[in-house]
């Protein structure tokens, strides 16, 4: 865990010295309340960025705001489609995702253009982030300094730290999406097999999507 504390809080300092326009942005799983965490006691001041789709869990939007107020030196921006999918769940899930949560993020971005990301994204995390590396480079620069952790060292560091988690992590719910697609997994399971259950893929499009002006 220290070697693991160590690496982390090295990158987020790094990352806090040379871009003042930093920005932090989570779903609420364990990684990014972990990382909001540590960049607090890091003195991070800038903006977290949260995308309320329409259809998340109660329990995320409680979370969300429990957040906001324990971390009251950081801005928390919430996010939300201009003209929202409604119920697109139902008949096009990618696309629901595309319109409800990855177009915002992306057009914000393009508004404040950040040189830099910070992100709660692990390798331990889904099949597709194996490889992830601590730097990936692009507009802006995507930053993973947690990047070896596991599920195991986040909720112990959570315990160790006495964090409270998004409510529904005990119940199974390791990688937080929308009610209508996600599913509790059992213990060992990737944490991302919850997401899109039946879809045949385990990202929203976010860290995927290859267009211009976005996280590239």
């Amino acid at each position: 865990m220290h070697d693991l504390l160590d690496e982390s809080r090295s990158l987020i300092l790094d990352a806090i010295a040379n871009y003042s326009d930093l920005t932090i942005t989570t779903g609420l799983n364990v990684g990014g309340t972990v990382l909001i965490d540590l960049a607090a006691k890091l003195n991070f001041t800038g903006e977290v960025v949260f995308v309320d789709t329409g259809y998340h869990f109660p329990e995320t939007i409680s979370f969300y705001s429990e957040l906001s107020k324990r971390y009251g030196n950081i801005e928390f921006v919430s996010l939300s489609a201009q003209t929202p999918y409604e119920d697109g769940f139902l008949e096009d899930p990618a696309k629901c995702c595309e319109i409800n949560k990855v177009e915002p993020l992306f057009n914000y971005l393009e508004e404040k253009a950040p040189s830099a990301l910070l992100n709660g994204r692990t390798r331990d995390s889904a099949r597709t982030r194996s490889n992830l590396s601590p730097f990936e480079e692009g507009t802006p620069l995507k930053i993973n300094p947690l990047y070896k952790w596991t599920t195991r060292s986040l909720i112990d560091y959570s315990r160790e730290e006495s964090l409270s988690n998004h409510p529904l992590v005990s119940q199974g719910y390791l990688s937080m999406g929308c009610w209508p697609c996600t599913r509790a997994v059992a213990e060992g399971d990737d944490p991302r097999s919850g997401r899109f259950v039946g879809q045949g893929r385990v990202e929203c499009g976010i860290w995927t999507r290859k267009t211009e002006g976005s996280i590239r």
